[in-house]
């Protein structure tokens, strides 16, 4: 709605409200009291008002149009406390309109958009029943049959018959009564279906909403003067705040589901971009071992053959057996680079395996322990082996420990990782950039990587990782 439009619709409210307190003030009507020239036109403003300032928070949402429709519809009641019979009688017939609105609004909340099905069969009985529902009534009803003594007649009467305003006066009231509780039960599951956030929008709106009807409920049955008149009347008034809180509250829940959209996005992307590298890194491995690697050892067997057929000639043969030897060594730093790129011993043998094998290479001893981490999910898998293989590596290069340890835990839905070692401790993992990298790899299947390094008392590394139980 446009700047000028709300200003068209605010002015027009407070028309609204000042023509409801002339109406009052010129009314002969005893029910036509303080109370109504108070609390009409100040319903009509805080229905209003609230429903113009949603309607311009959350446009998309039609919540604070009917909010609006609610206020200028609550006006229409007014119509009841006239003098003459004819707007008495259409008062009668629109002045519960308002309730089908309010109707309307609660069974929409908060998207304002009305369901196809039983949402919309509800509030079309609503509309019929809080409009039409007391038209069987005022044919047959005087003044006196509908609570008011100095009221004119209605101008739908028929023949005055008090039995039979009785009869359609209480099927109307159980009429009222059918379409509560089918509204309460609607309501009730619906917000038993709702996820916890968004039960924090709803809360507000059908307690708020419950309550004000029980209030305007009982205060029909009150005199004017009477507290619970007041006080159903001010539950009204302050009902568009429980609304309107309500609104606000689904728009944080509304940020709130994107925003944690975009993190589970995130940490899909993360693990997509950590799989991706570690494919990468096997492609990489594999090229090496079946291209290079394997062309380097038939160039070997070649040399190794040349080198047999050299006779007599003692400075070719020391010149093939320093190539033989170069290039032994060159294998070696093939065989190394092709191990820290991936370790094809994880891809064939397992995990237990290669741990075993860094063990192995460590230059301190170290023991192993894998309790039920055979089969761990690959990218699980290839985090425990890089993570060992980093916590070693620390420790030959700076821990000055004398041994180490290794454990990997599988114990239900979590996988548990331990490097531990005697060394001097005192180790940082915001100064390296190994663990920093380690410890995003990690996170990036929603585990945390922590360094326990008291200096003089050794380091342990431990890293947890979720892992779905084993089927």
């Amino acid at each position: 709605m446009t700047p000028a439009r709300m200003r068209a619709v605010a002015i027009a409210a407070l028309l609204w409200g000042a023509g409801i307190v002339a109406l009052v003030l010129t009314s002969d009507r005893e029910d036509a009291g303080v109370v109504w020239a108070v609390f009409g036109p100040l319903v009509v403003w805080s229905f209003v008002g609230t429903g113009l300032y949603a309607w311009r928070a959350r446009p998309e949402s039609r919540t604070g149009a009917l909010m609006v429709a609610v206020g200028f519809a609550y006006g229409l009641a007014a119509l009841n406390l006239s003098d003459a019979p004819l707007p008495y009688t259409i008062g009668l017939i629109v002045g519960g309109l308002w309730g089908a609105v309010f109707l309307q609004l609660v069974m929409t909340f908060p998207s304002g958009v009305l369901a196809p099905g039983r949402d919309r069969a509800i509030v079309v009985a609503g509309y019929l029943i809080f409009t039409l529902g007391s038209v069987p009534a005022m044919l047959f009803a005087a003044p006196d049959d509908l609570g008011c003594e100095d009221c004119p007649s209605n101008v739908l009467l028929i023949e005055h018959h008090e039995d039979v305003a009785n009869i359609m006066l209480g099927l109307q009231a159980l009429v009222y009564l059918a379409l509560f509780l089918i509204v309460l039960v609607r309501l009730t599951l619906r917000w038993r279906r709702t996820p916890p956030l968004e039960r924090l929008q709803l809360t507000p709106v059908y307690v708020c909403g419950l309550a004000t009807f029980l209030l305007a409920t009982a205060a029909t049955t009150a005199s004017p003067s009477d507290p619970l008149v007041w006080a159903a009347n001010i539950a009204v008034a302050l009902l568009p705040f429980a609304f309107l809180a309500g609104l606000l509250r689904s728009h944080v829940a509304h940020l709130d589901a994107e925003l944690l959209a975009r993190l589970e996005e995130l940490r899909a992307s993360r693990a997509r971009l950590v799989q991706a590298g570690d494919a990468e890194r096997r492609r990489l491995e594999r090229d090496l071992h079946d291209g290079a690697q394997s062309r380097l050892v038939g160039i070997a067997a070649l040399l190794a053959q040349a080198h047999k057929r050299v006779d007599g000639d003692a400075e070719a043969a020391s010149i093939l057996e320093r190539a033989q030897s170069e290039l032994q060594t060159s294998l070696g730093e093939l065989r190394e680079l092709a191990r820290g790129i991936h370790p094809a011993v994880l891809t064939e043998r397992g995990l237990d395996p290669a741990l075993r094998a860094l063990a192995a290479r460590a230059s301190v001893p170290v023991t192993i322990e894998t309790h039920g981490a055979e089969q761990l999910p690959g990218p699980v898998e290839i985090a425990a082996y890089y993570v060992v293989a980093e916590g070693l590596t620390n420790v030959s290069k700076y821990a000055q420990a004398s041994e180490a340890s290794v454990a990997v835990r599988r114990n239900g839905g979590l996988v548990t990782v331990d490097i531990s070692d005697d060394g001097m401790g005192g180790a940082d993992a915001r100064r390296g950039s190994g663990l920093r990298g380690l410890a995003d790899r990690v996170a990036a299947l929603d585990g945390t990587l922590s360094v326990d390094s008291p200096a003089g008392r050794g380091t342990r590394v431990h890293v947890e990782i979720p892992c779905a139980p084993p089927g």
